[in-house]
């Protein structure tokens, strides 16, 4: 039903939600707005936090403005609202020198015609998280074949589950696998200091 048209929103909303819960159980919920406050005359930001604890589950507020953003660039508004909740990346100490390298460190490593032995420490060297929506078998396959050219990814927005959202910080470099998403990769470099890693198609925000 028309929420705006309840007499009590906090209640409402947390009736929605519980019901979302038994039906579905997700480890997350999203509210999307897509009109301001001044106009709906409800505050999405200060209800999430109280049905939030009343029911158990993260609450995320998306904010879109306007129909473009609700529909034609949802998943962009919705990624870029949770980005909000990653949590710090932690980096260990490691040599200054090799924190600042290019993001071209994703490069494959050839194998040495010496040794004939790859070296493992470079799939980890550095932190790659992808961005975008994808079917979990896709990301998998995708995860697979960039390990093959000796890329390690070490987290995706969204994840699987809430509680597996990738560490986000300076020392983190990001690429989208779905078009679109410049919102995201906005926040990601502004909120989180991210590095972008801009890739053609079909990986990339100009894919």
């Amino acid at each position: 039903g028309d929420i705006s048209a309840q007499l009590n929103d906090q209640k409402e909303l947390e009736r929605i939600c519980l019901r979302i819960k038994n039906d579905r159980n997700p480890s997350v919920i999203v509210w999307i707005g897509t009109c301001t406050t001044e106009i709906v005359k409800m505050d999405l930001e200060g209800i999430a936090p109280k049905v939030e604890k009343q029911i158990g589950i993260p609450i995320v507020v998306a904010r879109a403005n306007g129909l473009d953003y609700a529909f034609t660039q949802g998943e962009d508004t919705v990624l870029a609202a949770m980005v909000h909740r990653c949590p710090e990346y932690k980096h260990c100490n490691t040599n200054r020198k090799e924190q600042k390298k290019p993001p071209h460190e994703f490069a494959m490593q050839k194998i040495s015609s010496k040794e004939s032995t790859f070296e493992q420490s470079q799939l980890t060297r550095f932190n790659l998280v992808l961005f975008g929506s994808l079917p979990s078998s896709v990301a998998s396959q995708l995860s697979l074949e960039l390990k093959r050219q000796s890329i390690s990814v070490s987290g995706w927005l969204p994840s699987q589950k809430y509680s597996e959202l990738p560490g986000l910080g300076e020392n983190v470099y990001v690429c989208g696998v779905n078009p679109f998403l410049s919102r995201t990769a906005t926040t990601l470099m502004r909120r989180k200091r991210c590095q972008l890693i801009g890739a053609p198609f079909p990986i990339g925000p100009d894919g």
